[in-house]
């Protein structure tokens, strides 16, 4: 028999596993500590699954995950479930965690603030009929701005067909879920949403006008992961290498240049690859889904 960690978030409803970081390692919190346990200084660092049980039973917390690329989170020991299990699964013992930027929840909250200024905008050049046959729901003040005051959270994702498409390009980013949901299709179909994209009206503004927005950041994200593994003969341009390697474009740009490399014009494959292989929050694309590199 075996022993799996679980925890089921109140808010979500979805089972939570222990996290391994970029290193391997399972991340505890010493109830020592007592309020300064969550502080990386005071974690305890193991790899061994059968250790950070141990700890746990001894009342330690331990950082635990969905697996969607939500933040992990220190949950003490009260607050897990622990099951007898005949073997534990490659789910109950996670391989290492992605980094990602910002959680899948913050990508699908800019998806909907994209679909509220789509719908403004087709009210105000088309009708409120179009507009409301569109999002599903009418807007709230037919006097004003179409849509200024919608509550996006009354948006069904299920009725769209750019839902699957974000989500699989949100994996493919930043290699979590199932990256592989993302194929050459998904790349057309992706550069036409962003060919015809609005940025809405004046007072209802898409995420999509906005470079740092989780929604571009994550469409830019996986057209530069597609361009740096699959189109290996064309130059990365330095906001592209901005998107891997989880900076801003002018920190990228500083550090390419204190490595004596020349952003203008782009960095081609092999020298992007070097220099993204030394970058903290890079996220290398699984081998199994990656061409071989000669």
């Amino acid at each position: 028999m075996a022993t799996a960690i679980t925890r089921t978030n109140p808010k979500t409803g979805k089972t939570e596993r222990p996290y391994r970081d970029k290193q391997g390692q399972f991340v505890l919190g010493d109830p020592a500590f007592g309020s300064d346990l969550h502080h990386r200084k005071n974690a305890v660092l193991t790899t061994e699954y059968d250790e950070a049980l141990r700890l746990v039973r001894n009342g330690f917390s331990i950082r635990m995950s969905a697996g969607d690329g939500t933040p992990p989170s220190l949950i003490s020991a009260r607050k897990l479930t622990l099951t007898e299990v005949d073997e534990l699964s490659g789910d109950d013992i996670p391989a290492e965690g992605a980094l990602t930027p910002f959680s899948r929840d913050d990508l699908m909250h800019d998806l909907r603030k994209a679909l509220v200024a789509e719908a403004a905008m087709i009210a105000r050049w088309g009708s409120y009929e179009a507009a409301e046959a569109f999002l599903g729901f009418p807007s709230s003040d037919d006097a004003g701005e179409p849509y200024a005051d919608a509550d996006a959270s009354k948006i069904d994702l299920s009725r769209f067909r750019s839902t699957p498409m974000i989500e699989a390009s949100y994996d493919w980013a930043f290699q979590t879920g199932k990256p592989e949901a993302f194929r050459p299709e998904t790349w057309d179909d992706l550069g036409s949403l962003m060919d015809g994209a609005s940025v809405g009206t004046i007072n209802t503004r898409s995420p999509m006008g906005d470079p740092e927005s989780p929604l571009r950041v994550t469409i830019g994200t996986a057209f530069a992961r597609w361009k740096f593994e699959f189109e290996t003969r064309s130059p990365l341009s330095v906001r592209e290498l901005a998107y891997l390697a989880q900076m801003n474009e002018v920190a990228a740009r500083n550090a390419l240049a204190k490595g004596g490399i020349k952003g203008r014009g782009g960095v081609v494959n092999s020298v992007a690859r070097q220099w993204l292989g030394r970058r903290q929050k890079f996220v290398p694309t699984r081998p199994n889904l990656a061409p071989a590199q000669v």
